[in-house]
C-alpha cells in the first residue's frame, strides 16, 4: 500500500507525472468552455501538478487531499509561487466529509481507483457541483491488477461503460470519454507494460 505522506517529498521528481498532468490539463481546457469564470475543485490533488497547469485559466481552485504530507508540499508550492487563487484543504469524501459550497467543475487525476466506495464519492461530487457543472475523471483503464500489484485495496482501473452508467445514476449526462495517455511501467524482468489512462467528462443535470 502506498504511503502518500512519505512519497510527497519526491512526488514531483518524476517527469512522467508532470507530463501526464499537463496532457490531462490540456484535455480539460480543450473540452470545457469558459474556464476563466469557473470555480473548481481538484479531489485527490497530491502536490497539485494538475491544478498548477489549470490555475492560470480558472477563477479559483480548491485543492483537496487526505494526505497531510502532500498538502504540506502543495501549500509550500502555492506560497513560493505567490498564487492567490488556490486554496489547499484536507478533504476525504469517502469519510463523508464535504465542503460547503458549489463548484462549476470538479476534476480528479489517478484518484478514483484508490477509492473503495466510488458511489459515495461520485454522489458527493454530484451534490457539490452546480447545475450544468462539469465532472472530469482521468483514471486507469481496466487492467489485470498488475499496475499496483498484490495488497492494493481499490479498483484495477475502470470499464468506461460501467463508469458511465454510474455517473448517469448520480445525475450526469452528456458523458464522453477518450484514451488520453499511457502509463508505462517496467516489470521485474525489465519488460515494459502500458496502462492506458482515460479522460471522462460529464455534465451535472
Amino acid at each position: 500500500m502506498e504511503n502518500f505522506d512519505e512519497l510527497a517529498l519526491t512526488w514531483d521528481n518524476e517527469p512522467k507525472r508532470i507530463q501526464r498532468a499537463k496532457i490531462v490539463a490540456d484535455e480539460i481546457m480543450k473540452a470545457i468552455p469558459g474556464l476563466s469564470e469557473m470555480s473548481g475543485l481538484e479531489y485527490g490533488c497530491g502536490t497539485g501538478l494538475l491544478s498548477f497547469f489549470l490555475q492560470p485559466r480558472l477563477k479559483h481552485i480548491t485543492v483537496g487531499d487526505n494526505s497531510q504530507g502532500m498538502l504540506k508540499v502543495l501549500t509550500q508550492k502555492v506560497e513560493n509561487a505567490k498564487i492567490k487563487n488556490m486554496s489547499p484543504v484536507m478533504l476525504d469524501l469517502s469519510e463523508g466529509a464535504g465542503i460547503h459550497g458549489q463548484y462549476d467543475i470538479i476534476y480528479t487525476l489517478m484518484t478514483l481507483h484508490h477509492i473503495v466506495d466510488t458511489d459515495k464519492v461520485i454522489d458527493a461530487f454530484s451534490r457539490m457541483l452546480k447545475t450544468s457543472g462539469y465532472l472530469c475523471i482521468a483514471d486507469l483503464d481496466k487492467e489485470d491488477g498488475s499496475f499496483h500489484g498484490e495488497g492494493f485495496i481499490g479498483h484495477n482501473g475502470f470499464d468506461q461503460e460501467e463508469l458511465t452508467e454510474k455517473l448517469e445514476k448520480y445525475g450526469f449526462d452528456q458523458i464522453k470519454w477518450k484514451i488520453c495517455f499511457e502509463n508505462i511501467r517496467k516489470s521485474e524482468d525489465g519488460t515494459e507494460r502500458k496502462y492506458p489512462l482515460f479522460m471522462m467528462i460529464g455534465k451535472r443535470i
